[in-house]
């Protein structure tokens, strides 16, 4: 399996005001109602998964790049993290995380 960066930036707010603001960034918007670490009420978040091949400094950087930009436009972010995934077997989609052809990849030695 692809070991792959995973990056999230949690927010509060509407998800319907927060949601086109993440994906104009190109990140993944997801919301839940009841964070097991951050409590009761609906938490927003952007997702992102980078190579790992590139190391953890691109995926801090795109993270605080993104949770910049959120918190620029009036969004209150909670969380900012980045997680090495190195087993998760959900679905095919995360399996194959990358690729190769993701942004990051695209021309790299």
């Amino acid at each position: 399996m692809k070991q792959y960066y995973e990056a999230h930036v949690t927010m509060l707010g509407s998800p319907a005001g927060i949601e086109p603001l993440v994906t104009a960034l190109g990140w993944k918007f997801s919301a839940i109602d009841g964070d097991p670490n951050l409590g009761t009420g609906v938490k927003c978040y952007a997702t992102r998964q980078f190579n790992k091949r590139f190391g953890e400094m691109l995926a801090i950087d795109n993270l605080l790049m993104a949770a910049g930009r959120l918190e620029a436009a009036g969004v209150k972010v909670l969380r900012r993290k980045v997680e090495l995934v190195v087993f998760d077997d959900r679905s095919k989609a995360v399996r194959e995380a990358c690729d190769g052809a993701c942004p990051e990849c695209v021309g790299a030695p």
